[in-house]
Order: C-alpha cells, then structure tokens, then sequence
C-alpha cells in the first residue's frame, strides 16, 4: 500500500474527519471533507479518490506563494527576480493583478535552463536574466556593477534587448549570460565541474566593464525563480574569499572582496545601502531574509575578473544520493549517440540541446524537469525512454525500465501519481519498445510485473451495458488525469 492510500484512508478516519471538521468551523474556513467529496463526483466511478500527491504538491506550491506575498508585496523596493519584477509592474504585458490572487507565484516566466553533469541527478538553474540557483529550490546567487557615481547594471530590471543567453553544448554543458546597458556590461559563464575528490561544485566565470570606476558585487539572495527561499544566516569564511550560507555551502570567491555588506529584513535590501563605507562579517535574520554583498573594485576601462565556486555537496547528503561515475564528460556521454546533420544550424542545435536534456535528466530517476517537475510520473518517463531508445541511450532506458516492478502495487497497478490511469498501458507499450529495440528478452521481474499490469488493465476496464459475454472490452474507470 502506497503513501497515498493511506492517507486517503486516514481522512476516512472518524475521528480525523470530526477533528478537520472541527478545525474547518473554529477557523472559518472550507470544509475539507465537503470539498473533498465534491471533487471525488467528477471522477465517479472511478475508485481513486482524490490525487493526494497532486493535493500535496499543490498546498507546498501555494504555501511559497503566500510567503510571496509579504514579503514581496510589502518589499517592492527591493532587487527581485526578473519574473517578480515583470508580474509586479503594472505596464508590463506579463503584469498579473493581484487583488484576488490567493497566493502570489510565477505565472509568467517559468523558463530557466539547468546545468550539470551526464551521470549525477543534481540540476543548478539559471534564469534569463543569469539569477543563479545552485541548490534544489535553495537561494540564489545574482551579480550587479554599481559605479561610485550610483549608476547600476541590475540584470533582473533589464528590458529583453539588454540581455543575451545562450546555452554553450561543446565539451561541456554551461550557460552564457550577457547583461549591458550603456557602458556596463556583465558577462556570465555557468556550468558544472567535479572538483577536489571528484566532488561536484557549481563554477561561476564573471567578466564585468565598465567606463568608470565601480564595483562588481556577487550578492546572495533569499529567493529563486519560484519566489523566497530562505536564508537565515551569512557569514564571511575566515580567510575572507568566502560567504558561507546557513551554515551549509559555501560561495566562493578567486579574490578577496573589498568589502562585504549584509543586511537583515528589518534593515531592508542590502541593495538599498551599497553606498555606506564598513564592512561585515556575518549576519542573521529571524525573517529569513538576510542577504549579502561581495565588493570587488572595478578601473575605468578595464575588465574586472572573478571566479565562484560553490560547492554542491549539501545537495548530494540532503538527497542520499550515491554517485555512479561523476568523472564522465559530456564528450564521452554523447559519443556514439545519432547525430543529426542537417543545413540548419538552429535545427542541429535544438537536437543536440535535446539530446543533452535526456542526459541530463536521466542521470537518476527519471524526471521531466530539473526543478518544479523534478518527481517520477511513468507517464512522462516512457515517453521520454522512448527517443532515448531512438537516439542510442539504450542502457539509460534499460536501467529505467528496470526500476519500473519496485513502483508497482500488489494489485498489478503501476503507481506514481493516484488517478493516473494511463500508466499501465504506457508501460506495456515503452516495455515493448526496448524488447524490439534491444532484441533481448525482458526480465523474469519484468515479464512478472508485466502480466500482473495487463490484468490490472483487464480488472479494472468496464463491462458491457447490455452483453458482458462479449468481454471486457469497456473503457477505464473515470479519474482525475
């Protein structure tokens, strides 16, 4: 029995049912048992009753969204994400109202593109306007010029013309960001490396310029491009070339800033004090809400250099994640794989970049995306195992496959997300494909949980309205995909 069943069963529970009732009444709100059991009328007859996973990933999701809202809300004099900065001004096209917005998210500009490694499950995210997250929905890193005269490069306040990106897919996977306005200008390069001990660290190259004298500022910020994420404690590393995050990770720095400025919530945005001469070590914020500036003095007319490194490993112990060969490169990883040689370089470029995507986010489970849709869905991994099949990744779709019997329920139903009903014929149809693809014979695991599958399919299909001698020949029951 999975997660899901039982917490269904749990809210069938007497007493858990008069305690939310209770619970509903004393505070004025809806009935989550009435609410419950209308949803459940649009997927009569089917015997899933509501998709606790989806419930449960909904009520997190506007969980973020409703922080969103204090703290953006009230603090819009702060430097934001480019998206928050879009859908907060009302003459923007991308501008949502929010006078009846139950929780404030990002609507609008859900485009970031991931970095990283052909055989580890860890996705940086940058977003179009080079906000960096090393971190599974963790805090971000953004990088400003500020001149002595106050002029500022401010990526996220940008319009579309003052800013490239592009996705650099040679020997490694790495994304460029370019931000200029007048005679400032930012260029950013991010990608992946495995650093001492083979260990995975995020490595930031920056060129700034500028025509006057100014700073290049490295600021660590408490949000990412689904809103606040919380930062509750900065502080300078001993030797100075390093900001070290909740205790956790640490960004560092090639050079010694020569200042470093931080700020907690009741102070404001440290942006808002970049002016002021001193110098910090560390900072805390019971808001969560700290953030932190690195100075590096600029020359009029000269290119002002910095290396970040940060190291990813709270990523690998927070997920338990066990690497399997971190040193292969990208070079090794596309080697022998279809190639498409065409005229249009645009065209061969979608391939390749498609072709690196399946890498990417096969290097563990399975997954459709390297942030919000980072969770296994048998729907989205067969299709994807499908053009891994095409393209050559033929051992990835096989390890894949061969994970499917362990999400399988006694019953024959192959489980990921309750009510997704189309998963058992997906995985009959992908099993299929890597039987013909390979020539090789399915596992006796598989061939098990394969039949068990088809007579989970046979169960739970109709019966004919007037003949139920002719088989079972009707459709699945109603349910919520």
């Amino acid at each position: 029995m999975g997660p899901a069943k039982k917490e269904s069963d749990m809210l069938r529970f007497l007493p858990w049912r008069f305690i939310l009732r209770f619970a509903a009444r004393r505070y004025g709100v809806i009935d989550p048992i009435s609410w419950l059991s209308r949803l459940r009328a649009f997927a009569r007859p089917s015997e899933v009753q509501e998709p606790i996973e989806l419930l449960r990933a909904g009520v997190v999701f506007h969980a973020r969204g409703l922080v969103n809202v204090k703290a953006i809300q009230h603090n819009l004099d702060w430097v934001w994400p480019f998206w928050v900065e879009k859908q907060f001004k009302p003459g923007d096209p991308s501008f949502v109202p929010r006078a009846f917005s139950f929780s404030h998210i990002n609507l609008t500009h859900r485009n970031w593109t991931s970095v990283g490694l052909p055989n580890l499950p860890i996705y940086p995210i940058v977003d179009p306007r080079g906000l960096i997250t090393p971190l599974h929905d963790g805090w971000s890193v953004d990088l400003w010029i500020v001149t002595k005269k106050g002029r500022k490069l401010i990526p996220s306040k940008l319009p579309d013309a003052a800013v490239s990106q592009r996705l650099l897919i040679n020997d490694s996977l790495a994304i460029e960001t370019i931000c200029r306005t007048d005679d400032l200008q930012i260029s950013g390069n991010v990608e992946m490396i495995l650093g001492d001990s083979n260990s995975p660290a995020l490595k930031i190259d920056v060129v700034a310029d500028a025509a006057e004298e100014g700073w290049l500022i490295a600021t660590v910020r408490p949000y990412n491009p689904e809103g606040v994420q919380f930062v509750d404690e900065i502080r300078i590393e001993n030797d100075g070339t390093g900001m070290t995050v909740n205790n956790r990770t640490t960004v560092h720095f090639d050079h010694k800033p020569v200042q470093v400025r931080m700020a907690h919530y009741e102070d404001g945005d440290v942006y808002l004090d970049l002016g002021t001469d001193y110098h910090q070590s560390s900072i805390r914020c019971d808001a969560g809400m700290a953030t932190a500036a690195a100075m590096f003095p600029m020359t009029a007319g000269r290119s002002c250099e910095l290396r970040i490194t940060i190291p990813l490993e709270e990523e690998i112990q927070s997920r338990k994640l066990v690497l399997k060969s971190p040193e292969r490169t990208w070079r090794e990883a596309v080697s022998g794989l279809a190639e498409l040689d065409v005229a249009d370089g645009k065209t061969r470029f979608l391939y390749d970049a498609a072709v690196r995507t399946l890498i990417l986010l096969s290097a563990g489970e399975l997954v459709p995306g390297p942030n919000t849709y980072r969770r296994f869905w048998f729907r989205d991994a067969c299709l994807m195992m499908n053009p891994m099949l095409a393209i050559g990744l033929i051992e990835r779709a096989e390890r894949v496959l061969s994970e499917f019997p362990a999400k399988q329920t006694r019953a024959g139903y192959f489980s990921s997300q309750e009510g997704e009903w189309d998963s058992n014929g997906q995985v009959l149809w992908i099993a299929a494909r890597v039987a013909m693809t390979t020539g090789k014979r399915l596992s006796n695991e598989m061939e098990e949980a394969l039949a068990k599958g088809v007579r989970w399919l046979s169960d739970k299909r109709l019966p004919h309205d007037t003949d139920p001698t002719k088989g079972p020949a009707g459709l699945l029951p109603a349910g919520f995909s």
